[in-house]
């Protein structure tokens, strides 16, 4: 009977749920779990896969990670992160389940500029740094990679759907840029754009054209988007650089 009020009073373990990072099967300590529709992984396995320092504050039940240079932190039970001076709403908290520590994926993933796919025909989480990915963990460099330089749009500009984004960054590098589109008044995020990744000139000078979607159940007064940029050199990419625009 103990055994089963447990089971009841735990989130379900996602068992058949596999974890990929960058095409190889991510090492787990424990099983991945599934709650309210989204994965959530123990602690450590997914911030040693990323090469990732971590500090354990036992007194206020705080995690703080450090990938290269931007900085997570999460408090045990509450909803509210944060990735260096950004406050984040999570759908599910981070929280302990047995003797581990479980962090939401998507969230740690895209919080370090990874792109995060879900295959269902496998029901695996596809988690990809760099511009493609297909490179064991341990193969990762640690090396900096500098941030690109945005020169449009303008933080804060209003625009059409169409933006062109304009910049310069390492010559002969590539650049990756993602649109993420939030709902105002709660700051959560909606939706995702694709991201695209090109190659830079050798003048070190970029212009791509993006798409500020529409949302089918919020007009565009109720968004705002941050179209983030990284520089991308092999398998390592820049701290992104982000700038938050609205549309007409």
């Amino acid at each position: 009977m103990l055994a089963l009020l447990l089971a009841l009073a735990s989130p379900a373990a996602a068992q058949d749920i596999g974890v990929t990072y960058n095409g190889h099967a991510l090492r787990t300590t424990a099983p991945p779990v599934e709650q309210n529709g989204r994965v959530l992984v123990a602690m450590r396995d997914i911030f040693e896969a990323m090469s990732a320092s971590l500090e354990w504050d036992a007194a206020s039940r705080t995690v703080r990670a450090t990938h290269g240079s931007t900085a997570i932190v999460l408090t045990i039970g509450s909803t509210t992160a944060h990735v260096d001076e950004q406050t984040v709403t999570l759908d599910v908290p981070a929280q302990i389940i047995g003797a581990y520590t479980y962090v939401p994926l998507r969230f740690i993933a895209e919080a370090t500029g990874a792109q995060v796919q879900w295959i269902a025909e496998t029901r695996t989480v596809a988690v990809t740094t760099g511009a493609g990915g297909g490179m064991p963990p341990q193969a990762s460099s640690h090396f900096s990679v500098p941030a690109p330089t945005i020169t449009s749009p303008r933080p804060n500009q209003t625009l059409g759907p169409a933006v062109d984004v304009v910049g310069s960054t390492t010559p002969g590098a590539a650049i990756r840029i993602v649109t993420y589109v939030y709902r105002k008044a709660t700051g959560r995020l909606v939706s995702q754009v694709p991201g695209i990744v090109h190659d830079v000139p050798a003048n070190g000078q970029f212009s791509h054209r993006i798409a500020l979607p529409a949302n089918r159940d919020l007009a565009p007064r109720d968004l705002y988007y941050d179209i983030y940029a990284w520089t991308v050199i092999g398998g390592n990419q820049s701290k992104p650089t982000v700038v938050r625009v609205y549309r007409r």
